[in-house]
């Protein structure tokens, strides 16, 4: 892992729906800014031919998420066949 100064810094976010996502495209980088529900932000920025990389990895996720479901990632919320 990268250090600079012998400190190591890593970060974690989850997203979910609701989470609040937004976006700008600022010279040739676009900057992304995750919000959190403690009030805590996390921003990613890339630049094109990084956010190339990140949506071909996004989309094969999605692509396995949908090939095969999971009862709580099930399109209705993993409640079919439930009455």
């Amino acid at each position: 892992m990268f250090t600079n100064g012998g400190i190591a810094v890593d970060s974690l976010v989850r997203i979910e729906k609701g989470c609040t996502i937004d976006s700008d495209v600022v010279g040739d980088e676009a900057q992304f800014t995750f919000g959190g529900r403690r009030g805590g932000e996390l921003s990613l920025v890339v630049t094109e031919d990084g956010l190339e990389q990140v949506v071909e990895h996004f989309q094969r996720a999605l692509d396995q998420f949908r090939a095969n479901p999971t009862p709580s990632a099930a399109p209705d919320g993993g409640s079919a066949g439930v009455s």
